[in-house]
């Protein structure tokens, strides 16, 4: 979901949240942490309801040992959690700019404090 302008100029993922906090300020941690506290209880419901979260985080190249698998509910679930970053940052560049507008905030154009 992010665009090809970004793609095009190489920014990284660091980069483009950086650009998204200087752009859109708390829109941006308001999108962020909402999502992050969305994916880190989903991932706690799934490890408790004893789903294998170790066969999925395999399947997306995340090796886990047997000393990994004696590690409580809350570690296994915080290690699903840091696995799906990647696929929670494409929701969060999309959805910044309507928390922005929902809270009323304008894109700064100069990467500044947002306008109310």
């Amino acid at each position: 979901l992010t665009s090809k302008d970004d793609s095009e100029n190489g920014l990284s993922k660091g980069d483009q949240a950086k650009q998204l906090l200087a752009q859109y300020g708390s829109a941006y941690l308001i999108t962020s942490i909402t999502l992050a506290i969305i994916s880190f209880s989903l991932c706690y419901i799934a490890v408790d309801a004893g789903v294998d979260v170790s066969a999925l985080l395999a399947k997306i190249g995340i090796e886990v040992n047997s000393r990994n698998e004696n590690v409580g509910t809350f570690a296994i679930a915080y290690a699903a959690h840091k696995a799906l970053s990647p696929v929670r940052f494409p929701p969060t560049v999309a959805l910044t700019p309507v928390v922005a507008k929902w809270t009323g905030q304008k894109k700064s154009s100069e990467g500044g404090d947002m306008k109310d």
